[in-house]
């Protein structure tokens, strides 16, 4: 009987989540520049959305959660050079990351779209757009859409460091349109003071190249990781707290069906 016992509990651990991992800390990589997802704030700390999901995450696996700066489009390289432990920055899962990263189950889903001046008859193809200048964060799926499918075509592509940097620009009139995620947009600068003279120009952008799930993206070396964030995940999604989260910071579900 002790034998039969001892095979049982054997069979128990092999098979518990591998959430049950422990993780005394995990290091996130963070941008700190796309609001309201992360916001460096004066005293330099980082908050907004992903950064609280990232602390639920560790409350769930138990473990103290660390944010380095880094910018987004050096990211992944510091992912793999052990920088930090995985990055949390509203990163869209692609076909192309994947041959670089591995990528937790989404977190939230979004979509892509131009913003311009209100009143403005562009829209989001190469036709519309030509002899206009286009805004786009450097190292994201937007600014690697548009140099592909519209830089040849008689449009100006402009990258900045940060997504506030292109808003910036619009605003003052040095570039015609910006092209980035539609919820971004919507909740730090067209439904702000700043953004009352502009709008989404054009629908959103039907595109297998830019991906609607965004993921934590960690080192294929550490898929330990990788599945306990995806436990802890699903842990905070069925306990309320996810939902408690975005409704801080957005009055409709950016989870998706």
């Amino acid at each position: 009987m002790k034998k039969l016992f001892a095979v049982l509990l054997i069979s128990s651990v092999l098979s518990a989540p591998l959430a049950a991992k422990a993780f005394d800390t995990i290091s996130f990589g963070v941008d700190g520049g796309y609001p309201p997802f992360d916001v460096l704030a004066p005293n330099g700390e980082i908050t907004g959305f992903d950064i609280d999901i990232a602390n639920a995450l560790c409350t769930q696996l138990q473990a103290k959660c660390v944010f380095v700066k880094q910018p987004f489009e050096s990211m992944i390289a510091a992912l793999n050079a052990g920088k930090f432990n995985a990055i949390i920055a509203s990163l869209n899962i692609t076909e192309e990351r994947k041959k670089e990263v591995d990528f937790t189950d989404r977190y939230y889903r979004s979509a892509a779209q131009l913003v311009a001046r209100k009143g403005s008859p562009l829209q989001p193809d190469a036709q519309s757009l030509k002899g206009k200048t286009v805004g786009v964060q450097t190292g994201s799926v937007h600014e690697a859409y548009a140099k592909k499918q519209w830089a040849g075509n008689g449009v100006k592509i402009r990258s900045y460091a940060n997504q506030d940097n292109v808003y910036l620009d619009l605003m003052s009139g040095r570039i015609d349109a910006s092209l980035q995620d539609n919820i971004q947009a919507g909740n730090s600068f067209i439904d702000t003071p700043r953004g009352k003279n502009f709008a989404f120009a054009g629908p959103v952008i039907r595109d297998e190249s830019i991906s609607s799930e965004v993921g934590i993206a960690v080192a294929k070396a550490n898929p330990a990781l990788r599945d306990a964030l995806n436990e802890a995940i699903k842990a905070i999604r069925a306990d309320g707290t996810y939902d408690a989260i975005q409704k801080k910071y957005f009055s409709f579900d950016i989870y998706g069906e």
